[in-house]
């Protein structure tokens, strides 16, 4: 099943609490329906002409198209980085049941929750 509407944003963190913290806000306040950790991810990239290697947690959230913003803002205001990665995946298929469950669980109501 094709959903246009369904996204996957990838972010990387510094270490486990701060992906967990931004994870557990996004969810919290409804940004995605699920949010993926993945420890121990090595990234090699160039910072202010210096070859990095680092340890990473990347994140996986699964959100829809009119929630981009409000989770690239919380995102930005809970990352420790002075530039976190911030990248929009489309969808191309998928279950349609948990396709279904991720449009349920993003639909659109106040935010940010409590």
């Amino acid at each position: 099943m094709k959903n246009p509407n369904i996204k996957i944003v990838l972010c990387t963190c510094p270490d486990l609490d701060s992906a967990r913290h931004i994870g557990t806000h996004v969810i919290e306040n409804q940004l995605a329906a699920c949010v993926n950790l993945i420890p121990k991810v090595e990234s090699i990239y160039s910072w202010n002409n210096e070859i990095n290697r680092d340890l990473e947690v990347l994140t996986l959230f699964k959100t829809s198209v009119q929630l981009l913003d409000k989770l690239e803002s919380a995102i930005l205001e809970l990352h420790s980085y002075d530039l976190p990665e911030i990248i929009v995946l489309p969808v191309e298929g998928g279950s349609k049941n948990y396709l279904e469950w991720i449009t349920e669980s993003t639909k659109i109501s106040d935010y940010p929750r409590g």
